[in-house]
């Protein structure tokens, strides 16, 4: 059985999403002939152009299932050209949230069209670029290896990063590391899990593919800092025949992205770009703000854990001082009993009991 990927979505999200499409195609339409019509809806015609384009992106078809993927995409055009004719006849289409909704639908399909044909339009990688790739990069195919990770994950606003760095360096276990982080209350994200190089940020996959089994090291990837230990590792390479097909998929849209950045900042360039009240200044000054913000906030909450601890010292230090103070008063007291009673033996030394003199001496009698 083919897999379609029609999906059973809300009324709303249906009526959306076809309206945007009856939108885009609405200037432009050409009439459509008696023989390209294969059904109708309340006199609302559904053409075969929208059977085939859906059948398109279905998945799993073959010649065995075609008429049936016909007959379950027919039977999905009817259902929601019913959902949009309801729409339609309760004026759906005519309330502002469906409107921006549909506008905001309409603006994506069209920004991404523009991008997909920049993207599609580059050229395919050759054998020798992907075989090149493959060479260059050992970590993911001819050495590659599934690591059995720790990590902690540090946020791009911790402060005190050489401090962290260097308690990595000399630490010899990951709990030893999370606890040391618990108290200066610095945040941190603990995890661990199997994973292969393919599913690593390429960023640090060269460190980590240089790092031994038990071995700490502190990593730096796009989003975060990362306190990582290979808790063990094993050996499973690829070869370069198992390998060039993905390589090609990845070198494809690799060079598509960098194609779309490249059209993005050309246009952006050649545009006349304005911003306005709160956005005065752009994306750099917002982004710059919100930096801004964020580092006050780290450097406020760092502030407020170090007075905290310096707190919590001197407390913990008046509380020793005090206890010291009274330890030492019991053994002053406990001394001066000690000297009390060895000066009252002394005393009865000296001093004979008369009573116990006399039987003495009626003894020598």
């Amino acid at each position: 059985m083919f897999q379609q990927r029609i999906n059973k979505r809300p009324f709303a999200t249906l009526v959306i999403a076809s309206a945007v499409l009856l939108a885009i195609a609405g200037c432009s339409k050409k009439e459509v002939t008696s023989t390209q019509v294969v059904a109708s809806v309340d006199g609302e015609e559904i053409s075969v152009h929208q059977v085939n384009a859906m059948l398109g992106k279905a998945r799993g078809v073959t010649q065995e299932t075609l008429p049936l993927a016909k007959a379950e995409i027919l039977g999905s055009l009817v259902d929601q050209q019913l959902a949009i004719n309801m729409a339609i006849s309760k004026k759906l289409d005519r309330s502002p949230e469906i409107v921006a909704a549909i506008e905001t639908a309409k603006r994506e399909i069209l920004a991404r069209a523009a991008l997909e044909q920049i993207a599609s339009s580059q050229p395919k990688p050759t054998e020798e670029e992907a075989k090149k790739y493959y060479a260059e990069n050992p970590a993911l195919f001819s050495e590659r290896r599934i690591y059995n990770l720790q990590e902690i994950t540090l946020g791009k606003a911790t402060s005190n990063l050489d401090q962290v760095r260097a308690r990595v360096a000399s630490a010899k276990s990951m709990e030893e590391i999370a606890a040391w982080l618990k108290e200066r209350n610095i945040n941190f994200a603990p995890n661990s899990g199997t994973r292969s190089a393919e599913q690593l940020p390429l960023e640090i996959l060269p460190k980590l593919h240089a790092m031994k089994d038990g071995q700490i090291a502190f990593l730096e990837s796009k989003d975060n800092f990362l306190v990582m230990r290979v808790a063990s590792s094993q050996q499973q390479p690829v070869s370069e025949a198992q390998a060039l097909p993905a390589i090609n998929v990845f070198l494809t849209n690799l060079r598509g992205g960098d194609a779309i950045k490249a059209a993005k900042a050309d246009m952006k360039a050649k545009a006349k770009i304005e911003y306005f009240g709160e956005f005065a200044g752009g994306e750099a000054a917002l982004k710059a703000k919100a930096q801004a913000e964020a580092d006050a906030a780290a450097q406020a909450k760092a502030k407020a854990a170090e007075d905290a601890k310096a707190s919590a010292d001197a407390a913990a230090k008046l509380k020793a001082e005090e206890q010291a103070a009274a330890q030492a008063e019991q053994e002053a007291r406990a001394k001066a009993r000690e000297a009390a009673r060895a000066q009252g033996g002394k005393t009865e030394q000296a001093n004979p009991n008369p009573a116990n003199l006399e039987k003495g001496l009626k003894g020598l009698q």
